[in-house]
């Protein structure tokens, strides 16, 4: 019998996993795909998440839980990126800096009659993130629980009523000037999950993450999956790989019926469950009820797009020395972001056993596509795939001359499996009373709680990771 049981692909169902079992819980961790963060195509390795990392800085949410659960960054990579990341338009492109400094400039030299609009709206976001990021770090679940956490709340307003106002003047701006406009939407794409709205309370958080330091590891998110994976095992926890859950039972106690990957099956029991809002498995919980917590029923969580990937080994010279390693492609400013016109890529490192000439690396490119049935055919994906070759054949004309290894078959799969790692956009509405988008992890099940990014999707990176960690709090808050 297990304290907890723990259902999902995700990092937040691994971070879970982790700050239980290292808080003296019997774990056990079922990830149904075993994906990670990682894939490996001939000998090019990809990351499957274009999501930057934030959120690991000094004093960060995000950090602070990797310092609890004793997870070290890698030394050589454990500086911000000096460029965070690039939005290209089809007449410019506009450096995001770490240094506030300079990324004011590049935007004003770009945007030279709003150059004092630009710098009013970061003066006020820079007050704004640190607000939420002091109100995150005390209160990680975002939504005032009970009233001592109401009246702190109350204290902050001013701060969220002072952003709103600066960034419905914002906003008028914003719709005067098409390119500016699509820089804040591409911004949004890059850093955040919930694409409902463009300037809530965490959007000051979001725009800030430059500042706040965006990093880049070889490995990207698989550094992280494996350093938890290890700490489950070393807490004496269990880790099954690429079991899938055919039942669930909830009556005192927890039965879930798993297959192995032999198909041999069998039934594991527990007393509190964690189940991740990417697995199928939720489905099994929610069969006799349209809603499954009272935040669902309140304010409905609603997908709107998938991301889609393509994975390229290329040559590094077909690419300009100056690309950062996340960039956000916007075809046309005046055409909707999500209708065929964004493309978010992200490069590895380049090979150093060859010269530059013959150096190769990893690129992967990322469009967001809608939850529609139509959409996700193979015929509809590889027409999708080709349209992306050709819209990155305007920006970048070299690369499809370049390219050494493109396997559409496996793209397809992987973006169809990597749905229960990576999380798709939401539409989740603002809180009436407090204005931030975060849902309780809560259900109507005393001994069931949920974990996933769309419970912080204003927080990004960082509330994926914070979000596994609620979950597992839960459920340490019942046993003292």
């Amino acid at each position: 019998m297990y304290d907890l049981i723990v259902i999902g692909d995700d990092l937040s169902s691994h971070v879970s996993a982790a700050y239980a079992s290292g808080n003296g819980l019997n774990t056990l961790l079922i990830a149904e795909s075993g994906l990670g963060g990682l894939n490996l195509i001939s000998d090019f390795i990809f990351n499957i998440d274009p999501t930057p990392i934030t959120g690991l800085g000094r004093e960060e949410p995000g950090l602070s839980v990797l310092i609890e659960l004793g997870i070290v960054l890698p030394e050589d990579h454990a500086s911000p990126l000096n460029t965070a990341f690039q939005i290209i338009l089809p007449d410019q492109r506009i450096d995001f800096y770490s240094d506030p400094v300079l990324l004011q400039a590049e935007l004003t030299r770009e945007f030279p009659e709003l150059a004092q609009e630009i710098r009013d709206f970061y003066d006020s976001a820079s007050d704004a993130s640190d607000v939420f990021q002091n109100w995150l770090a005390e209160y990680p679940q975002l939504q005032p629980g009970n009233l001592r956490e109401f009246f702190s709340y109350l204290k902050i307003l001013p701060f969220i009523v002072r952003y709103k106002l600066s960034a419905v003047h914002f906003d008028k701006i914003l719709t005067q000037n098409a390119s500016l406009e699509k820089v804040w939407e591409a911004q949004q794409a890059l850093l955040s999950f919930n694409n409902d709205d463009l300037f809530s309370f965490g959007s000051a958080f979001q725009y800030c993450s430059p500042m706040r330091g965006v990093y880049f590891f070889p490995q990207g998110k698989q550094f992280l999956f494996n350093s938890l994976i290890e700490k489950i095992e070393s807490n004496k926890g269990l880790y099954l790989n690429q079991y899938q859950v055919s039942s669930i039972t909830r009556k005192k106690t927890i039965e879930v019926e798993i297959k192995s990957p032999d198909g041999a099956a069998s039934t594991i029991s527990g007393h509190n469950l964690i189940v991740s809002v990417k697995s199928d498995a939720l489905s099994l919980l929610q069969q006799r009820r349209k809603y499954f917590s009272l935040s669902d029923w309140l304010r409905p969580l609603k997908i709107t797009y998938y991301p889609f990937t393509i994975f390229l080994g290329i040559t590094q010279k077909c690419l300009p020395e100056q690309m950062a390693r996340h960039v956000a492609v916007v075809s046309d400013v005046t055409k909707d972001l999500y209708d065929s016109n964004l493309i978010i890529l992200e490069t590895g490192l380049p090979d150093k056993d060859n010269s530059l000439t013959h150096a190769k690396t990893s690129l992967t490119a990322t469009v967001f596509l809608p939850d529609q049935q139509e959409k996700w055919t193979p015929e509809a994906l590889k027409h999708e795939a080709d349209s992306i070759l050709e819209r990155l054949d305007v920006f970048f004309p070299f690369l499809k001359d370049h390219i050494e290894i493109f396997d559409i078959d496996k793209s397809i799969n992987i973006s169809s499996e990597s749905r229960k790692v990576i999380s798709p956009k939401y539409k989740v509405r603002n809180s009436l009373f407090t204005s931030f988008a975060a849902k309780n992890n809560k259900t109507f099940y005393d001994n069931v709680f949920l974990t996933g990014t769309s419970l912080l999707s204003d927080a990004g990176f960082d509330g994926e990771i914070l979000s596994g960690k609620n979950a597992a709090l839960r459920v340490l808050q019942k046993r003292s």
